[in-house]
């Protein structure tokens, strides 16, 4: 978005003073995927149209709070208008779309990276909105040529821990760090619920050596943890990590709603409601795809 311009060539300059082959090799362009052609200038858009092979599509509207109509004309329009677009180009050979794995929305148990549409309802708007998006690029790619990624929860890298976001988990994290010491922690959900995060380098890393592999067309790759931990081992690991009081005992999913529910107690928090319902399903994805295709790359999911 033109709001955004600067920003990104700012972006791609620092990476040029730390990849000198990156130098001169890309072109900021300014759209938005909400109109057609992506809102991309006439002018430009002839120009760049038969240049372009390969189109990644990660744009999408996160927030668990979002208002449906914001959601819907991002993430489901936006993806419709990339889809129009690809299907135009005359020399496309791939799209790489992001999914995330919470299309599987309220179901439970283990979601294999075949699954889509199994009758699930939704915890929130962005995670309906993702999944209908999904449905319109399986519809589709017969025609387009498409893998598509389910990334679980997103952290920080791995090995340095620097994240350019602080949502998700680092809410938690946040008060965490807000709270005096001596207060004791509680746990909530159910004994049984898996918290399943992937730090962003491996995240990449792994998008990286899929995306060239021809096999990977028309399959999709649940980005997960294999083996992630419960809710109640995250809590018991922070607790240890910033030498808090232990764990005393376990809260009603009932009672935090309700308290959430007090939009002061939310605020002072800082965190949104709805990120508490992800405490409580206990689900595992399924990563064969992902782990036979990474498979000799020497890329694989750190533990926790």
């Amino acid at each position: 978005q033109p709001r955004f311009a600067r920003l990104a060539h700012e972006r791609c300059e620092a990476i040029e003073a730390t990849h000198p082959q990156f130098a001169k090799k890309w072109t900021v362009v300014e759209g938005d995927i909400r109109e057609r052609d992506l809102g991309i200038a006439p002018d430009l858009l002839k120009k760049i149209r038969p240049k372009i092979h390969r189109l990644w599509h990660l744009a999408a509207i996160y927030d668990l709070s979002v208002p449906v109509s914001l959601a819907y004309g991002v993430n489901v329009e936006g993806t419709l208008h990339v889809l129009d677009f690809c299907e135009a180009l005359p020399n496309f050979e791939r799209l790489l779309y992001i999914s995330t794995c919470y299309v599987a929305g309220d179901r439970k148990g283990m979601i294999f990276e075949a699954d889509l549409d199994k009758g699930q309802d939704f915890k929130n708007h962005y995670e309906s909105t993702k999944f209908w998006a999904e449905k319109m690029v399986q519809h589709r790619w017969e025609k387009i040529p498409t893998v598509i990624f389910r990334p679980a929860i997103v952290v920080g890298d791995s090995k340095t821990g620097e994240t350019i976001k602080g949502d998700g988990p680092y809410v938690f994290f946040n008060l965490m760090g807000r709270l005096p010491k001596w207060v004791p922690m509680v746990t909530f959900g159910e004994p049984t619920a898996t918290i399943n995060v992937v730090p962003v380098d491996f995240l990449v890393e792994a998008m990286s050596v899929l995306s060239e592999q021809e096999a990977a067309e028309g399959k999709v790759f649940q980005l997960a943890d294999p083996r992630p931990s419960l809710a109640s081992e995250l809590m018991d690991t922070l607790v240890q990590e910033f030498g808090r009081a232990p764990v005393v005992g376990q809260v009603p999913m009932k009672l935090v709603n309700a308290l959430m529910s007090v939009k002061p107690l939310e605020r002072m928090a800082g965190i949104q409601k709805q990120s508490f319902a992800y405490a409580n399903y206990p689900v595992t994805y399924d990563v064969s795809n992902t782990l036979d295709h990474l498979e000799g790359s020497g890329v694989t999911c750190p533990q926790l």
